[in-house]
């Protein structure tokens, strides 16, 4: 039988993990450059990459 997705394909995870990466760096990169202080927009940051996460894994189910 043969896989219709090859092993080298990224799964479902590791776009999550991608999109998590990607909110962490975007928050720190805006709370730098722009006037939001930094512990802010990491907070913010941070709430995104974990809704990512809980919702990545929990629709899996």
């Amino acid at each position: 039988m043969v896989d219709a997705v090859p092993q080298e394909a990224p799964t479902r995870f590791d776009y999550v993990l991608g999109g998590m990466g990607v909110s962490l760096a975007c928050g720190g990169v805006g709370g730098i450059v722009s006037a939001v202080p930094l512990a802010a927009a990491s907070g913010v940051a941070s709430v995104i990459a974990t809704l990512l996460l809980l919702l990545g894994t929990a629709s899996q189910y």
